[in-house]
């Protein structure tokens, strides 16, 4: 990454941080091809919202800003005090574990609904074990992950689904 992209880059979310009243420091790290910045705050949750929502919409703005800029072409996400990596780490427990029930069971085991970078998560997650695969179904905000045993399934019609923790 070029530096003046990234410097770019914290400056506008620094901006538009203290145009919405927010103190914070924004810090850098590199992760699969990408610059994350990470937003270190004591209002932490107002920035995340109900499972990252907020998070999500801040990105799309600051993805706006520096579209602006001509710095559309710029690979970064945007976390806040590492909720994107923790929230990573309880997505593959729970897929590890959805993963084991539809090896067990030989039934396709369905998640609950995600975003698309929590699915993406899964998928890659998934990608790992050769007897399962996953494919994203629903629309909108009930679409989810289900996952398939390559071995057949008792039964066609029958999904397994896991409640929202």
């Amino acid at each position: 990454m070029e530096r003046s992209n990234i410097d770019t880059a914290k400056q506008v979310l620094l901006e538009l941080l203290a145009k919405m009243g927010f103190a914070a420091e924004v810090f850098e790290r590199s992760k699969e091809n990408q610059t994350v910045l990470n937003i270190k705050t004591a209002d932490a949750q107002l920035l995340i919202g109900k499972q990252g929502a907020n998070l999500e919409a801040l990105q799309y703005v600051v993805y706006l800003l520096l579209k602006r800029k001509d710095l559309d072409g710029f690979a970064f996400a945007l976390d806040v005090d590492d909720y994107k990596e923790k929230r990573e780490i309880y997505i593959k427990e729970i897929a590890r574990k959805a993963a084991h029930q539809a090896r067990t069971s030989r039934r396709s085991v369905g998640l609950p609904p995600m975003n698309g970078y929590e699915r993406k998560v899964v998928h890659n997650y998934l990608s790992l074990f050769s007897d399962l695969t996953s494919e994203s179904v629903g629309e909108g905000l009930d679409r989810r992950v289900i996952i398939k045993n390559s071995k057949p399934p008792k039964s066609d019609e029958l999904f397994e689904f896991i409640e929202n923790s």
